[in-house]
């Protein structure tokens, strides 16, 4: 049986699917599984035993991913929106996996409860692949792998310090993002080197005693590289967490408008929310419902600092 996985949300996501790919390609073998997802899963999914399908969403590129994914007996979409069931409902697959909470879920051929709390990103994806399996299954940790060499590529490339903490300040969602100046103030007490990382610049970070800001100057795989050779990463509810854990590398996630509750926290580490009469938001907000912010700005540097000094004995 051949079986893909569609995923064309954001880069986070992706890191967390790859949990269920592992499981996918134990039961139906190298390259009987494939992968739709955003262009940026070249990279992401280096190493992996897959076909890769990367879908820029323009309407051409619709009808190339059509035909390429036509051989698949089986898919299981991880993504909620309309366009991926319409897709994938255009493409033939007889089998079709899906969540109850897709905006196309009539155009499934069988449907998954979406538990929306209580419950880790990857535990909800692998009842997908339980459900085409009819097997109770253990999720594996996601999970990430490099090109050969690219490590000691950026080391000398950035001249990065043995050991360090990566920050990355940024998330696709503005009130996931924690106050720039809370960051700012985060890295200046950090008794280690810090590294800054955002794929646009912010020059904030710039002249900070033990700051090397890289933010706006990686690509994507030296992105992937420096957060692999960290020793903690600090970052809002953002794909930086789920990289750091792929890794194997602990992370501090710290939440404003989103919580925890939604599964999408560190396996490996620690988070912070605020406690408020109004929190959480929904998973992806895009207005503030009270139109306070106050979540924004609920977490001070001071609480992550006492987190930071849970993993390492190094700070004052």
């Amino acid at each position: 049986m051949k079986v893909l996985v569609w995923q064309t949300a954001y880069l986070g996501d992706v890191v967390l699917a790859t949990s269920l790919l592992q499981n996918a390609v134990d039961i139906f073998g190298e390259y009987n599984v494939g992968f739709v997802g955003r262009p940026f899963i070249k990279d992401v999914l280096y190493g992996y035993p897959i076909e890769l399908h990367p879908y820029n969403r323009s309407l051409k590129d619709s009808f190339n991913i059509l035909k390429a994914i036509k051989g698949y007996d089986a898919v299981l979409s991880l993504h909620v929106s309309f366009r991926s069931a319409l897709m994938l409902y255009l493409s033939g697959i007889k089998k079709r996996i899906g969540f109850d909470r897709s905006e196309g879920k009539f155009l499934y051929t069988d449907l998954i409860p979406y538990k929306e709390k209580g419950i880790h990103e990857i535990e909800r994806n692998i009842k997908l692949l339980e459900l085409l399996t009819s097997k109770k299954l253990n999720p594996k940790p996601p999970k990430l792998y490099l090109e050969e060499g690219i490590k000691d590529v950026v080391k000398k490339k950035f001249r990065l310090p043995h050991s360090f903490i990566a920050i990355s300040p940024i998330s696709n969602f503005f009130l996931k993002t924690w106050k720039l100046e809370h960051f700012i103030a985060l890295s200046k007490s950090l008794d280690k080197p810090v590294i800054i990382l955002s794929d646009r610049r912010l020059e904030a970070f710039d002249n900070i005693k033990n700051v090397l800001n890289l933010s706006g100057l990686t690509s994507l795989k030296e992105f992937l590289a420096v957060v692999s050779l960290s020793s903690l990463v600090i970052a809002n509810d953002s794909s930086a967490i789920h990289i750091a854990n792929a890794f194997g590398v602990k992370a501090i996630s710290i939440y404003c408008a989103t919580s925890a509750s939604y599964g999408f926290y560190p396996t490996d580490g620690f988070y912070l929310e605020p406690k408020l009469y109004c929190h959480p938001c929904s998973i992806n907000p895009k207005s503030c419902k009270t139109n306070t912010y106050q979540c924004l700005d609920f977490v001070k540097p001071e609480d992550v600092l006492e987190k930071v000094k849970t993993i390492h004995d190094l700070f004052i």
